[in-house]
């Protein structure tokens, strides 16, 4: 860890898109203001660690969804599946339950440029 004394108003960078300023120092508190491009995902320690446990609960859950699909592929008689067997299992399944959806109207350009879709939106009476 780097460990780095500065006054208030003073900044330091982090590369070369990342400046961290203390703001303020008032009792045990130190307000500090990050300038920092927009793609930068910048959170506090206590709701990155919740972040972090909420992703590796999901990731648990799939696996769990991904085991017992293949359990019910394996009951239906299908037998094992060569190589990525829950991912063909879970494909056979959504196959089945997936509903179509309509496609949005399409134009195109008359010089023969890219296809624009075009979306209408719908009037609160309707």
């Amino acid at each position: 860890m780097l460990i780095l004394t500065r006054k208030p108003g003073e900044s330091i960078y982090i590369g070369d898109r990342i400046k961290v300023t203390i703001v303020e120092i008032k009792g045990n508190q130190i307000r500090v203001g990050i300038d920092a491009p927009r793609d930068e995902r910048i959170y506090r320690e206590e709701i990155w660690l919740q972040i972090r446990e909420e992703n590796k609960q999901a990731a648990e859950a799939a696996f769990a969804t991904d085991d017992a699909l293949e359990g019910l592929r394996t009951s239906f008689g299908k037998g094992k599946s060569k190589g990525g067997g829950a991912k063909k299992g879970l494909a056979a399944l959504s196959g089945t339950i997936a509903k179509p959806v309509a496609p949005a109207k399409k134009s195109e350009s008359s010089e023969g440029g890219p296809t624009v879709i075009k979306r209408r939106k719908r009037k609160k009476d309707e």
